[in-house]
């Protein structure tokens, strides 16, 4: 069981989405009366529950939990004759509790400088996952940024781009040196929940002019956003920072991004 736990510790350290099964109930006859077990997003299990067609359909219920995000409780009577039973002649019944372990929202920081530095101070305090993205090693490596989850540096920005892990549960943010548009090209079509760039809006409509008469089609350069944050009048790096983590957290959450006093109930 120990070695379960420490399975567990390590996948959540990785951000891996997983869930873990545990019986908390069991009459009767059944194939197991406790027991753990750990089930992959892509359905590969560590532990047992105890075999057969319980085990698969914990596993099956599971992989939907994990999907959906949220845990459930679930009841099983091991008997074909038993109304909704399943075709199982142990004769007993099963509850199991699914409990799913989402993963922590990913932060990519293309470009290692002021604004970004502050966003990772920032980000490390909401719980985000920081991978840094450089083309310049002084600028992107472990001193600079102790706890990041990642650092990938490559003296082109195009390839260091490549090397993080873009999903949904990923949020960009692009502030290099002299390399925004590469880095932009190289995440343009993935499934990033948020892509920002930082620069003025002269700066931006180039880039994704540049983009346009490439053929990236227009709809993916409208979920671009650019310029960046909320309106807040943001000057210095860590006002910057708050002003896009704050938009970063309003797509997140498919807030308004209002001010509460607006919200008030009259």
């Amino acid at each position: 069981m120990l070695d379960l736990y420490e399975r567990a510790s390590e996948l959540v350290k990785a951000n891996v989405p997983f869930a873990m099964a545990t019986i908390i109930e069991s009459k009767g006859s059944t194939p197991r009366h406790s027991g753990k077990m750990i089930v992959l997003e892509e359905g590969g299990i560590i532990g047992t529950i105890g075999g057969g067609l319980a085990e698969k359909t914990v596993i099956d219920r599971a992989l939907e939990a994990i999907k959906s995000g949220k845990s459930e409780m679930v009841e099983m009577i091991l008997n074909s004759d038993a109304p909704d039973g399943l075709p199982m002649h142990c004769g007993g019944g099963l509850k199991v509790f699914i409990e799913v372990h989402v993963t922590r929202p990913s932060l990519v920081l293309a470009g290692g400088g002021h604004v970004n530095m502050s966003l990772y101070k920032f980000a490390l305090e909401l719980g985000y996952d920081v991978v840094i993205v450089e083309d310049r090693a002084a600028f992107g490596n472990p001193v600079r940024f102790p706890e990041a989850r990642e650092i990938h540096v490559h003296e082109d920005m195009a390839e260091a781009m490549k090397l993080a892990r873009v999903d949904s549960n990923t949020y960009i943010i692009i502030a290099t040196k002299d390399s925004d548009e590469k880095a932009l090209r190289e995440v343009i079509r993935s499934d990033a929940a948020y892509i920002g760039v930082i620069g003025s809006r002269r700066k931006v409509t180039i880039i994704l002019d540049h983009l346009r008469q490439e053929g990236v089609d227009e709809a993916l350069l409208e979920r671009v956003y650019a310029p960046i944050g909320l309106d807040i009048g943001a000057e210095t790096p860590p006002e910057i920072a708050i002003s896009i983590l704050a938009e970063v957290l309003m797509v997140m959450k498919e807030a308004s991004g209002k001010s509460m006093k607006e919200l008030r109930p009259r």
